[in-house]
């Protein structure tokens, strides 16, 4: 039995309220198929933001290590000098 022939032999043995209540089924899982389809996009785009979130959160503290490592040699510099300085005499 082909597909077609099935299907025929399958909606002839069906009574209306049986064909009514599958098309409703298929209405309603079309729909939850819809919404799931929306919360992976969600999750998607909250996961996206929350990543570029911790990249921004990352870079700021890249840019405050920096501005430490900037001071310390600054201060290492004017340390050097006034050691230098006091050796001279």
């Amino acid at each position: 039995m082909n597909r077609d022939e099935f299907l025929e032999r399958l909606i002839s043995q069906a009574s209306l309220d049986t064909v009514d209540f599958a098309c409703d089924l298929e209405r309603v899982l079309a729909e939850e198929v819809k919404y799931l389809r929306r919360v992976v996009a969600a999750c998607a785009e909250e996961e996206a933001l929350e990543r570029d979130a911790l990249v921004r959160e990352l870079r700021a503290r890249l840019e405050d290590k920096d501005a430490q490592i900037a001071h310390l040699i600054e201060e290492n510099r004017f340390l050097r000098e006034t050691i230098a300085r006091l050796q001279r005499g």
